[in-house]
């Protein structure tokens, strides 16, 4: 009898250590599909704000963009979702530097620490 009870008391043991570490893996997966939800929430608000500005507003809008939680800081650096984060990210970027090109009639290139330097009040 003994080896059979200690055979349950391990088998309830392990289930609940599995138990408890998918609980953990779902809770960590919800707080991560959050975060990422709120960070291409804030690019596209950044896009839109942008995108009606001028020149210094644009470039101040695409220098918080660029610095806003970079990968590794709210994702997973290399997971799924950091990987849509960054693709958002970039997306907005180019499309804030097309309306700076647009607006300053200047091309200073795809690199946004250009813009950034020559337009943005908050260097």
């Amino acid at each position: 009898m003994s080896a059979k009870r200690s055979i349950v008391v391990f088998g309830v043991v392990l289930l609940l250590f599995i138990l408890g570490w998918q609980s953990w893996n779902y809770f960590r997966l919800q707080v991560e599909v959050a975060f990422a939800e709120e960070q291409t929430q804030i690019f596209d608000e950044m896009r839109q704000k942008a995108l009606q500005a001028d020149a210094v507003g644009a470039a101040e809008f695409l220098g918080y963009v660029v610095n806003y939680y970079p990968s590794g800081t709210k994702q997973r650096a290399g997971s799924r979702l950091d990987k849509i984060v960054e693709r958002e990210r970039a997306f907005v970027t180019h499309d804030i530097i097309s309306y700076l090109r647009q607006k300053t009639g200047e091309d200073l290139g795809e690199n946004p620490e250009a813009w950034i330097k020559k337009y943005a009040k908050d260097k």
